[in-house]
């Protein structure tokens, strides 16, 4: 709960001063057309965060279901190795599927 709220706030606070910045940015007379089309491109350079995060948070989950069926000891570091390894994969496939894209290769 208390996580929510916090990031919550963060989530508010940074679109206000975002919004403030760009508004001064803009106000003070800077018309320079590529700093105008980088302070409004934001959403679409993250047009694949949800497809990151989903991917990370699948990889994580099935790490997580594996981890439950494989027997280790209480002081063992395997949990966390495979963990970590699914969250890599996660990565991983990720890097694959944005760089497989054409389009996404264009934005760069």
């Amino acid at each position: 709960m208390v996580g929510t709220v916090f990031f919550t706030l963060a989530y508010i606070i940074e679109t206000l001063l975002k919004y403030r910045l760009r508004s001064r940015i803009v106000s003070s007379g800077l018309t320079d057309e590529k700093l105008i089309k980088g302070l409004f491109a934001s959403k679409a350079d993250n047009r694949y965060s949800t497809l990151k995060w989903g991917l990370i948070l699948l990889f994580a989950g099935i790490g997580l279901i594996l981890l439950e069926y494989i027997p280790y000891e209480y002081n063992s570091p395997l949990p966390y190795g495979i963990e970590g390894t699914f969250i890599a994969l996660g990565f991983l496939v990720y890097y694959f599927v944005v760089n497989g894209n054409p389009s996404a290769r264009q934005q760069e």
